[in-house]
């Protein structure tokens, strides 16, 4: 078969049509050490920011009651979340978008196999389940609950409620 200057014409704009969807296929994770941990459920892997998935946190200025004694909450379960990350390599599987665009990720410390962030921080009780993807972590969350660890340590009623 000879290549026409039509053919040839039509494999170069197939070419570039695969070329522009290239960076999708890039993006399935992302990886790299953290740079900030802004909540338990949003940290930057990479330069990337990544909402890890199933996961609600509280701010960093929120403030819990415990016993009629309030307890800076926010700041730690920032802490935590920043603790356990440490100096680990992060690896984050591509779950979709935000409404705004931000990767959503379930996110491995040292790689793909390694010790799954997300369900942690839930089975500590630093993170909370209420988003898509939430319903993988509901035994985390029912065993911190019960154990009262983390944000459960008090009559936490969840922000959103």
């Amino acid at each position: 078969m000879t290549i026409t200057p039509h053919h040839l014409a039509f494999l170069i704009g197939l070419a570039c049509l695969l070329g522009a969807f290239a960076p999708s296929y890039a993006s399935a994770k992302v990886e790299g050490k953290q740079s900030q941990v802004f909540s338990p459920a949003l940290i930057e892997v990479g330069g990337t920011l990544v909402q890890l998935e199933g996961l609600r946190g509280p701010g960093n200025d929120q403030v819990c009651n415990e016993a009629s004694v309030s307890w800076t909450c926010g700041r730690d379960a920032r802490w935590a979340t920043l603790n356990r990350v440490g100096n680990h390599w992060i690896t984050c599987l591509d779950r979709g978008r935000t409404s705004n665009g931000t990767f959503i990720g379930l996110c491995y410390l040292g790689g793909v196999g390694g010790p799954e962030l997300n369900a942690w921080l839930v089975k500590q009780g630093w993170a909370l389940t209420n988003a898509v993807g939430a319903e993988r972590y509901i035994n985390e969350e029912t065993e911190a609950r019960a154990e009262r660890r983390g944000l459960w340590r008090n009559d936490l009623e969840p922000m959103w409620e």
